[in-house]
């Protein structure tokens, strides 16, 4: 799992800061719940992991946290990422410089529409 480059959290990471204690992603539910005892046999219970653990502990918070990772196989991804570069940058070389790009897909330009919203 890798953690959003683009995305901001107010301090340490939560799997970041428990990571010491062994909770991972992968952690379930009923393991979140008695992390704290784990914390606390370690002498690892500080204002930052006890604010990790609570905000791993629920649910909710917890479903929050999971949307800035990413399941990704760096080293299966990797290859496939540098080719399709290379594919972009050979076309990108091959077509005339100073060509104007042509008009969006009619499929991108509807979700632009529905995503941009003027609500004043």
């Amino acid at each position: 799992m890798i953690k959003d480059p683009d995305a901001s959290w107010e301090g340490p990471f939560p799997y970041d800061a428990l990571a010491p204690a062994g909770v991972t992603p992968w952690t379930t539910h009923a393991e979140m719940r008695d992390v704290s005892f784990e914390l606390l046999a370690r002498h690892l219970m500080t204002p930052v992991t006890q604010q990790a653990w609570d905000e791993l502990r629920g649910v909710r918070r917890r479903l929050l946290v999971d949307l800035l990772l990413y399941d990704v196989d760096v080293t299966e991804e990797l290859p496939v990422a540098a080719a399709e570069l290379d594919r972009l940058l050979a076309a990108e070389s091959a077509s005339p410089p100073d060509a104007p790009p042509g008009p969006l897909p009619e499929a991108t330009t509807r979700l632009l529409a529905d995503l941009i919203r003027f609500d004043v």
